[in-house]
């Protein structure tokens, strides 16, 4: 009995190979199963990583659209309620076109077509051929107030000092930020980044305004303490335009040196939205670097890695770089399609719905400046078309997948990473999945304009 039980204790050498054997095929078929399921999952994570910064830029974008021409005008040039001396021919013929910068371009509306393809050349690559474009839209971006004006003062050197009323609405909401708060919420309001001028609006009772730049420096709005009681000021320049009075435009808007309760003053804002690159996005170097406690950033960048960026142009037409944010990472496409009303007259309105890619969008959205006339009417713009197209971080396919859409219009379904081999059908993961998204914004502070 006792040697019968030995022989059965135990695993015959024959018995533990078999064991292993099938232990190690049902680990390899579980590495292979976890490895594919990890690489699915972080395929998907990319995908809704770039559906989800899609469907953000989308929101910020259209925040900017529907304050297009807020608080401001659609086109300075044809707009008859900007206040004219009485011997301008035209809104800014008293302005000097060197000095004027962005005011004598300032529309609710300004398109680019095609201006972001120089920095993403990896989109025109593709087929279709992407051509994203730029927009600069113009309206008050940063305030919803605008402040009772008491006195104006044209005395303090190059510039005038335009003091608000201590008892209007705009101001008791100012207050509510505390007095050691007043001064620097009026400039977030006024002058988006320091030392560079902004535009602002100054309303008359007529309904008429007028365009200037903030005075250059670091602080161009303030608090006088010596004042009794302190009185908020925004100092405006002189050198590019005078302030108009009553008597200078024939009674035809103006304002007085004491306006009280019958001028008014808001800031007006240019915002430039285009897809970049990372040796574009450079030139914001010392903003990352400051949001990052001065980190440097890494020295090798992705040169096929483009983003959606939004930047504040100054009153002097530059973009400022130091308020560029990153909108949208892994950017590809970026367009524009309007619709414009045609009519003749107010009363019988013309919708016309332009495509994408369509030339005349840049026709009606062209800088109102350099075209006076013509079909150049961004005021006529009702209702924007935009489409943004993102891809994933990284390639994940190896094959395009060409679908034939509705109509002319081609949409881009996979993004190619290495232009050249495209056509190449291999297993080499070439191919980037893209998101698309296309959103319509009507323009409420147009659709008066008839002009």
């Amino acid at each position: 009995m006792t040697r019968a039980r030995r022989r059965s204790a135990g695993f015959t050498l024959v018995e533990l190979t078999v064991a292993l054997v099938a232990g190690l095929i049902v680990a390899i078929a579980i590495v292979g199963l976890s490895r594919e399921a990890t690489a699915t999952f972080h395929e998907e994570m990319r995908s809704s990583a770039a559906e989800a910064t899609l469907r953000a830029a989308v929101d910020r974008l259209r925040a900017d659209l529907q304050r297009a021409s807020y608080m401001s005008t659609p086109n300075i040039i044809s707009d008859p309620r900007v206040a004219k001396g009485i011997n301008d021919l035209t809104t800014v013929s008293r302005v000097i076109p060197a000095t004027g910068g962005a005011i004598v371009h300032l529309a609710g509306i300004h398109l680019i077509s095609g201006g972001s393809a120089l920095n993403a050349p990896l989109s025109a690559a593709q087929t279709p051929a992407l051509t994203p474009d730029i927009i600069e839209i113009g309206g008050n971006m940063s305030s919803a107030e605008q402040f009772d004006v008491q006195t104006i003062n044209t005395n303090v050197g190059a510039c005038a000092r335009i003091t608000l009323s201590d008892r209007s609405p705009a101001m008791y909401r100012l207050n509510a930020a505390g007095p050691n708060a007043q001064a620097a919420e009026l400039n977030n309001i006024f002058q988006p980044y320091p030392g560079h001028q902004f535009i602002v609006r100054l309303l008359d009772d007529t309904g008429r305004s007028q365009y200037l730049a903030t005075c250059p420096g670091e602080t161009p709005t303030g608090i006088n303490n010596m004042a009794i009681p302190p009185t908020a000021y925004v100092d405006v320049a002189l050198a590019t335009a005078s302030i108009l009075t009553p008597q200078a435009t024939g009674n035809l808007g103006g304002v007085t040196p004491i306006p009280a309760g019958r001028a008014w003053i808001n800031p007006v804002q240019i915002v430039h939205w285009e897809i970049t690159n990372t040796a574009a996005e450079a030139a914001a170097t010392p903003q990352y670097q400051k949001a990052l406690g001065m980190q440097s950033l890494a020295a090798a960048a992705d040169p096929n890695k483009y983003d959606l960026v939004r930047s504040y142009v100054d009153a002097a037409g530059n973009v400022v770089p130091e308020t560029s944010e990153v909108i949208a990472e892994y950017a590809v496409d970026f367009k524009f399609a309007f619709s414009v009303d045609n009519a003749l007259q107010a009363s019988q309105p013309k919708m016309v719905t332009l495509a994408f890619d369509d030339a005349t969008n840049q026709a009606w959205a062209d800088d109102v400046f350099k075209v006076q006339g013509g079909t150049n009417k961004p005021q006529r713009i009702r209702i924007v078309r935009a489409r943004i197209a993102t891809r994933t971080a990284l390639p994940d396919r190896t094959v395009n997948v060409p679908v034939v859409n509705y109509g002319a219009e081609a949409f881009l379904y996979r993004y190619c990473m290495t232009p050249g081999a495209c056509a190449t059908q291999d297993s080499t993961l070439r191919w980037a999945r893209t998101r698309t998204l296309t959103t319509e914004v009507s323009l409420p502070n147009q659709a008066g304009a008839f002009f």
